[in-house]
């Protein structure tokens, strides 16, 4: 499902968790290139594998870095694979990459070896060649690796399906998205093992997205996303969820409201998720009612329950852009996008540990964002 956002006008007053001024922001120069995912290739968080679309000539790829997340702001164009899936039969016509997984997490991967999910189109499509179909690889960094298409056929029970897209995955499990109407979204889990399917749809929301999952343990995973209240007024929140894959079952889910404002913001979604300590750390957007889209790092303690606390958000915003959005993270680094020019390009932002807070104001704009994944 795209995020869908509109152009907005105004002012914008949050509280943040540290002063925007203490991010430190560095863009990722090489051209055509916009970051979807993250993922740690060791111990250090600098050592890791990133996900992307590659944009050149007017044809879309899927790209994969690995390397010093330090390095990748002065990394040329070389640095990154382009990537296209190779699949008997198919005249593959552009290709998005998303959320990796490696051996660090998933030992079975192999080292020096990558899991990347995400989405291709190609020209022999029965659903048409503007359909969506999810696509996992599996292998080197390299691209010598496999390809297996997924299409979520097996659960649409009513209606035709008109995309797949996978988001992240871990472990053996895939998250995404599925269509059988542009208006709603449907999220799914795939056991890669077994090749079984789950609807994932925790409470009796209109429509789900799911952008992100962790494993916490063998069957213990959180997943990420956003939920639509559709039926009463459009309002979208950001959501976590802990799903066992043993028994099936989902627990403890709850929404979230971007700076803890209920009703202040009308969309609020994470997009990526990460491990630490306490909890997890999660980034993505928000659009505020009367103010604009802006993206943001959040931070959320698990509780001894194994619920989820509250979280504690700091704002992100690319120094002079007029659009950003926090598409992943690792560790307290943020990447994702932001405009400048008219043209998006990538970046990252390493954000300091929380402080007091403060009052962060965001002066009258014009703001139009376009969702990269649908």
């Amino acid at each position: 499902m795209r995020k869908r956002f509109v152009l907005m006008m105004g002012s914008l007053l949050v509280a943040a968790a540290v002063p925007l001024s203490a991010v430190e922001y560095a863009s990722i120069p090489a051209p055509g290139i916009v970051v979807t995912g993250v993922r740690s290739s060791s111990a250090a968080n600098d050592d890791v594998v990133i996900t992307a679309s590659y944009t050149s000539e007017g044809s879309t790829r899927g790209a994969l870095y690995s390397g010093s997340l330090a390095a990748v702001t002065n990394a040329p164009i070389g640095s990154w694979v382009p990537l296209v899936p190779v699949i008997s039969g198919q005249t593959v016509t552009s290709t998005s990459l998303y959320g990796p997984n490696t051996a660090q997490f998933t030992p079975s991967i192999g080292a020096g070896n990558v899991i990347a999910v995400g989405s291709y189109k190609y020209a022999q499509s029965p659903g048409g060649p503007e359909a969506n179909h999810g696509v996992i690889y599996e292998g080197a960094v390299s691209g010598s690796g496999a390809w297996t298409q997924i299409d979520a056929t097996a659960l649409v029970t009513n209606g035709t399906l008109l995309n797949t897209i996978a988001h992240s995955t871990m472990g053996s499990l895939v998250v995404g998205n599925y269509d059988t109407s542009l208006a709603t979204g449907n999220a799914f889990i795939y056991n890669m093992s077994n090749a079984a399917w789950v609807n994932l749809a925790p409470t009796g929301s209109a429509s789900y997205t799911a952008y992100g999952i962790w494993q916490n343990s063998e069957t213990s995973f959180t997943i990420a996303g956003g939920s639509s209240a559709l039926g009463s007024g459009g309002l979208d929140l950001g959501y976590l969820v802990n799903y066992d894959s043993g028994t099936g079952q989902t627990s403890d889910f709850k929404t979230f409201s971007y700076n803890n404002a209920p009703l202040s913001a009308l969309i609020s979604h994470f997009d990526g998720i990460t491990a630490t300590e306490t909890g997890f750390n999660l980034t993505g957007d928000y659009l505020m009612i009367g103010g604009g889209l802006g993206a943001f790092f959040a931070s959320v303690d698990v509780l001894p329950g194994g619920g989820f606390g509250e979280a504690v958000w700091t704002d992100i915003a690319f120094t002079g852009a007029v659009e950003t959005s926090g598409n992943t993270v690792v560790g307290e680094s943020v990447l994702g996008i932001y405009v400048s020019g008219g043209a998006p390009l990538s970046y990252v932002a390493t954000v300091p540990e929380p402080g007091t807070g403060a009052l962060l104001l965001l002066g009258a704009g014009y703001l139009l964002f376009r969702g990269l994944r649908r």
